[in-house]
C-alpha cells in the first residue's frame, strides 16, 4: 500500500471526534430545551382556547336560567289571570305576561343552539298571542298547559346542551394534555436515541479514520505526495505512483525525494525544459513558498503541479495530468478561427487577415480579395444528400489550397461560399485574374465522390485593395458585388469590381424596398393575353401576366422585378395573390374559358401552393378545371419527389398542369415521362427564329408530334405574324398565343377583347 497513514493523522482524527461530540451534545440540549418551551407554550395556547370555548358554551346555561325565570313568571301570570278573571282585573295580568316575554327574549338571544332558538321564537309568538285572548276562550287552558310543557322542554334542552358541551371541552382538554405529555416524552426518548447513535458513530469513526484517509487519497483523480522537512516521503497515493511509474520501494514512507527524481530521469518522466532536473526540483522543494508550475514530460504528457508548504515543515504537492485539457484548448482555439468541416480559415480569421494585410499595404502595395461560390451546389446537396455535399465542399477546399499556395489565405465563409486573400504580387490585378481563371477552370473539372460523378462550377468576384476599399467590410462587399455580376453574366467566370456595381446594388436595394411596399399596399395588377384554339378559331383561355405600376417609375418590366421577388422570397406572397385574383376575375368570364397562371419554383419550395390554390378556388367559386398552372422544368429539377407529389395533389383537385418554355432546358423529355402534363407550351424563341434558323421548324414539328403521342395539347407562344401563324397551323400545333391576336390587356378590357375576337371570327367565316 503506497504511503500508509501516520499516528499524527490518527491523533488529529481523535481530536476532531471529541470536538464534534461536544458540539453535537450542545446542539442536542439546545434543541431539547426549545422543544420543551414550544410544548409548554402550545399547552398555554390550548388552555386559553379551551377557556374561551367554555365561556362561549356557558351562554347555554344563561339561556337556561332565563327560560326558568320565564317559566316562573308565566306560572305567576297563570295564577294572577285566574284571580283577575274572578275580580275583573285584566290589565295586571298583561303586565306579568310582558315580563315573561322579556325573559324569553333574553333566553333566545343567549341561546347557542339554532334548534333551541327556533323553538324559543315559536314559544314567544304563542305567548304574545295570549295578550289578545279573552277570559272566556274555550281552549285557553289547553294553550297555557301546552306552553308550560314546551317551556319546560326548552329549558331541559338548553341545560343538556350546555352540560354536554362543557363535558366535551373538558374531555378534549384532558386528551390534549395526554397527547402533549406523550409528545414531550417521545422527543426526550428520540433525543436519547440520537445521542446514543451519534456516540456509537463517533466511536466507529475513530476506529476507521485511517482507512478513510487512505480511501480519500486513493479516490483522488490527481496524484498527491507529501514530504517532510528532510525531503522524505510521508504519504502518497497510487495515482502519483502510476503517473511516474514508481515501484513499491519508492512509495513507502521514508523514501527520499532524490531517489524518486532520479528514477524519473532514468525512465523518461522528467521535464524536458529542465537543465539539471533533479537538483532544480530539490531546490524548489526546499523553498517554503507555494508555487504552481506546468511541465511537459519527455513522453509528451503535460503535468501541472501545485506545491504548498506545511506548518510542520516539508510540503504537499498535487500532480495533475492536463495533456487532454491542453489538447482540447488547442482544438477550441483552432475551431475559433477555422471551419470545422474543411479546416479552412473561417470568417473571423478572414477579417483579421484582411485587417493585417491592409495595415501592411498602408504605405504602398496592393492586395486582392476574391469571393467565390459554387454553381449548382444546392441542387447536388438536395438530390444526393448532405453527406455528399460535405464531401464536395472538402474536395473543393483541397483544390483551392493547391491553387492558392503558401502566403495567401483561403477561407470558407459559409455554405458554398469561399474567400481568398492574395497579397505580395508585383502585378496584383494580373495575379488575381490568373488565380481566378485557374479556380474557375479547376472547379469545372468533374469530381468523383464515392459512387457519384459530380459536375459543378464556380464564379469569382475580385476586389483590389486599397483601390476598391480600405476596410474589411467594404472590400468584402465589393468583391461580393463582383461575384454577383459574374453569376449574372452566365456563371463559371470571374469579374472585377467596378464602381457602377455599387450604384446598381443600391438601385436594386431601393427596388427591393419598393417591391416590399407594393406587396403590402397591393400595387400589382393582372393583364391577360388570349390563347386561341386553331381548329375552332376561338379563344379557349387567357394567361394571367403580372404587372407592377410603380408610383414614381411607372411600369416596371416583369423581367426586372420577378427575379428579384424570387431571390428575396417575396414571390411566394405575390404568387398567392396572383392565383386568388386570377380565379376571382376568371369567375366573371364565360364558363368555357380557362385562366392560366405561371408558378415559380420558389412557391413549391415554400410548400404553400396547394393550400393557396384550394383557398382561391373555394373563395372565388371557380371550378378547378378552369384553372391552369404553368410550370417550367426548373420546378422539377429541385426536390423532384416532393414537387411531383404536390403536382399530383393539384391534378387530383381537377387543376390542369402545363409545362411552360418547353425545349429550352436540359431534360424536358424525361420530365414529360415523369408527370402527365395537360399541355406543352413551345417557347417563343423557336417561333421567333423561324426565318433566321430553319431548324426551329424541326423542333416545333417534333414537339407537336410529342404532344399528340402523349395526348397533350401543344401551344405555341410568341406568334406575331400571319406567316408564323400559318407555320404553327401546318406543323400541327393545337393552340397559339401572341401579339398577332392581342397584347396583354387589363381585366377591365377582357370582355371587349372577347367580343372583338368573336366578331372578327364571324366576319372571316
Amino acid at each position: 500500500m503506497p504511503g500508509h497513514a501516520t499516528p499524527h493523522s490518527e491523533g488529529a482524527a481523535n481530536r476532531y471526534a471529541i470536538s464534534f461530540r461536544r458540539q453535537f451534545l450542545i446542539v442536542t440540549i439546545c434543541l431539547l430545551a426549545a422543544n420543551l418551551i414550544i410544548g409548554l407554550f402550545a399547552r398555554y395556547q390550548q388552555r386559553a382556547i379551551s377557556d374561551y370555548a367554555v365561556k362561549i358554551y356557558d351562554t347555554a346555561f344563561i339561556s337556561t336560567n332565563y327560560v326558568s325565570q320565564a317559566q316562573i313568571a308565566f306560572q305567576h301570570y297563570v295564577d294572577e289571570r285566574s284571580r283577575a278573571a274572578a275580580q275583573g282585573e285584566a290589565s295586571k295580568t298583561n303586565e306579568l305576561l310582558e315580563s315573561v316575554l322579556d325573559d324569553m327574549d333574553v333566553a333566545i338571544e343567549r341561546s347557542s343552539s339554532q334548534v333551541a332558538r327556533r323553538e324559543g321564537l315559536k314559544i314567544r309568538a304563542d305567548l304574545a298571542d295570549l295578550l289578545s285572548a279573552g277570559q272566556n276562550d274555550a281552549d285557553l287552558e289547553n294553550r297555557i298547559g301546552d306552553l308550560q310543557t314546551r317551556m319546560e322542554r326548552l329549558r331541559e334542552r338548553n341545560s343538556a346542551i350546555g352540560l354536554q358541551a362543557r363535558d366535551d371541552i373538558e374531555a378534549f382538554s384532558y386528551k390534549s394534555d395526554l397527547l402533549l405529555l406523550s409528545s414531550i416524552l417521545t422527543s426526550i426518548m428520540l433525543a436519547g436515541l440520537v445521542l446514543f447513535a451519534i456516540h456509537r458513530m463517533i466511536r466507529s469513526l475513530n476506529e476507521r479514520s485511517s482507512d478513510r484517509l487512505y480511501a480519500a487519497l486513493e479516490g483522488m483523480p490527481q496524484g498527491l505526495s507529501m514530504f517532510d522537512e528532510a525531503q522524505r516521503l510521508i504519504v502518497c497515493n497510487a495515482r502519483f505512483a502510476a503517473m511516474y511509474g514508481l515501484g513499491p520501494d519508492l512509495t513507502q514512507p521514508g523514501a527520499s525525494l532524490r531517489a524518486i527524481l532520479e528514477h524519473r530521469m532514468e525512465h523518461g518522466t522528467s521535464a524536458v525544459d529542465a537543465g539539471d532536473f533533479v537538483e532544480e526540483e530539490l531546490a524548489q522543494a526546499s523553498r517554503p513558498i507555494a508555487v504552481a508550475l506546468e511541465h511537459q514530460l519527455q513522453d509528451g504528457r503535460i503535468i501541472a503541479t501545485t506545491r504548498a508548504p506545511l506548518n510542520t515543515g516539508g510540503s504537499v504537492t498535487i500532480h495533475m495530468d492536463v495533456t487532454e485539457k491542453h489538447n482540447s484548448e488547442k482544438q477550441i482555439a483552432f475551431l475559433a478561427h477555422h471551419d470545422a468541416l474543411t479546416a479552412l480559415a473561417n470568417r473571423v480569421q478572414l477579417r483579421q487577415h484582411i485587417e493585417r494585410t491592409l495595415a501592411n499595404i498602408k504605405h504602398g502595395g496592393k492586395a486582392s480579395v476574391l469571393c467565390l461560390d459554387l454553381d449548382n451546389f444546392k441542387l447536388i446537396n438536395d438530390t444526393l444528400g448532405h453527406s455528399v455535399g460535405d464531401a464536395l465542399l472538402c474536395a473543393v477546399s483541397d483544390r483551392l489550397r493547391d491553387l492558392v499556395g503558401d502566403g495567401n489565405l483561403v477561407s470558407r465563409t459559409g455554405g458554398d461560399e469561399f474567400a481568398i486573400v492574395q497579397s505580395g504580387a508585383e502585378r496584383p490585378m494580373e495575379a488575381a485574374a490568373g488565380l481566378a481563371a485557374r479556380i474557375v477552370e479547376a472547379l469545372s473539372v468533374p469530381l468523383e465522390l464515392g459512387d457519384h460523378h459530380v459536375v459543378i462550377g464556380g464564379s469569382v468576384g475580385i476586389a483590389i485593395a486599397p483601390d476598391d476599399g480600405d476596410n474589411v467590410d467594404q472590400l468584402l462587399k465589393n468583391a461580393d458585388m463582383a461575384l454577383y455580376r459574374a453569376k449574372e453574366d452566365g456563371r463559371a467566370r470571374f469579374h472585377f469590381f467596378e464602381p457602377d456595381m455599387d450604384v446598381k446594388a443600391q438601385a436594386r436595394r431601393l427596388l427591393e424596398l419598393d417591391l416590399r411596399k407594393a406587396v403590402i399596399a397591393g400595387g400589382f395588377e393582372l393583364y391577360y393575353q388570349p390563347i386561341v384554339n386553331l381548329a375552332d378559331n376561338k379563344i379557349t383561355g387567357l394567361e394571367a401576366l403580372l404587372r407592377w405600376n410603380h408610383p414614381t417609375r411607372g411600369r416596371v418590366p416583369p423581367g426586372e422585378f420577378i427575379p428579384l421577388a424570387e431571390e428575396t422570397g417575396l414571390i411566394a406572397t405575390i404568387g398567392e395573390w396572383v392565383i386568388r385574383q386570377a380565379c376571382a376575375e376568371a369567375k366573371t368570364w364565360p364558363s368555357d374559358l380557362r385562366v392560366a397562371v405561371n408558378v415559380s419554383p420558389v412557391q413549391f419550395r415554400h410548400k404553400t401552393l396547394l393550400s393557396a390554390v384550394v383557398t382561391a378556388l373555394a373563395t372565388s367559386g371557380l371550378p378547378a378545371n378552369r384553372l391552369e398552372l404553368e410550370i417550367t422544368e426548373t420546378v422539377l429539377m429541385t426536390n423532384n419527389d416532393a414537387t411531383l407529389e404536390a403536382l399530383h395533389q393539384l391534378r387530383g383537385l381537377g387543376v390542369r398542369i402545363s409545362m411552360d418554355d418547353f425545349g429550352t432546358g436540359y431534360s424536358s423529355l424525361s420530365y414529360l415521362r415523369s408527370f402527365p402534363f395537360d399541355k406543352i407550351k413551345i417557347d417563343q424563341s423557336f417561333v421567333r427564329d423561324l426565318i433566321d434558323r430553319p431548324d426551329s421548324i424541326a423542333i416545333i414539328r417534333a414537339v407537336a408530334g410529342l404532344g399528340q403521342s402523349f395526348g397533350m395539347t401543344t401551344t405555341a407562344e410568341g406568334v406575331e405574324t400571319q406567316e408564323q401563324l400559318d407555320k404553327m397551323r401546318a406543323e400541327g400545333c393545337d393552340e397559339v398565343q401572341g401579339y398577332f391576336f392581342s397584347k396583354p390587356v387589363p381585366a377591365s378590357e377582357v370582355a371587349q377583347l372577347l367580343t372583338g375576337f368573336q366578331q372578327a371570327a364571324n366576319a372571316a367565316a
